[in-house]
């Protein structure tokens, strides 16, 4: 009788706990100078989480390689990898704790790990179901000194503060 009430347990754990999600997607930077604007794209966004619907609560890893943005020049994609110190952190992560929906919109909440600095971080977006798992859009504003980053210069003009950091995130089932 204990091991039929410890099995009917475990399963009941089992299905209680949240849905896990393989992640891919992207991020997209939007910068300015004076004289233009430009974006770089990266493609290599991937991790895992779980998420729980009905509480918005999150765990997982969600992490770019800071060497693969594009934005279309390899001179400035070169400069970004020495802003970001590439040899020393090569990648950054989120560590997520929480994705509400409010209406229409939705925000996810967690702790962004880069250039050895982490902060918590809120992207605002919306969420929307794809077959079996669904598609994060969002976006947030940032700083290069939020990170201990130093802003590139070129010729005496330097990069705006802030940047625009747009992430698209693909949820799988696993």
């Amino acid at each position: 009788m204990k091991r039929v009430i410890a099995v009917s347990v475990m399963v009941l754990l089992a299905y209680a706990q949240a849905p896990q999600y393989a992640l891919e997607g992207k991020v997209v930077y939007s910068a300015s100078y004076a004289l233009g604007r430009w974006q770089g794209t990266n493609t290599s966004l991937s991790g895992s989480a779980t998420w729980n619907p009905s509480s918005g609560e999150m765990d997982g890893k969600l992490c770019v390689d800071l060497s693969r943005f594009d934005s279309g020049n390899p001179l400035r994609d070169a400069d970004g990898r020495g802003v970001f110190e590439i040899s020393k952190y090569p990648q950054s992560c989120l560590t997520p704790s929480k994705l509400t929906l409010q209406g229409g919109n939705a925000v996810l909440s967690g702790t962004l790990d880069l250039h050895g600095v982490k902060r918590e971080v809120k992207a605002s977006g919306t969420l929307v179901r794809d077959g079996q798992g669904y598609v994060f859009k969002g976006a947030f504003p940032t700083k290069f000194s939020e990170w201990n980053l130093t802003r590139p210069t070129l010729i005496f003009v330097t990069v705006d503060d802030p940047v625009e950091v747009q992430v698209e995130v693909r949820a799988t089932p696993r």
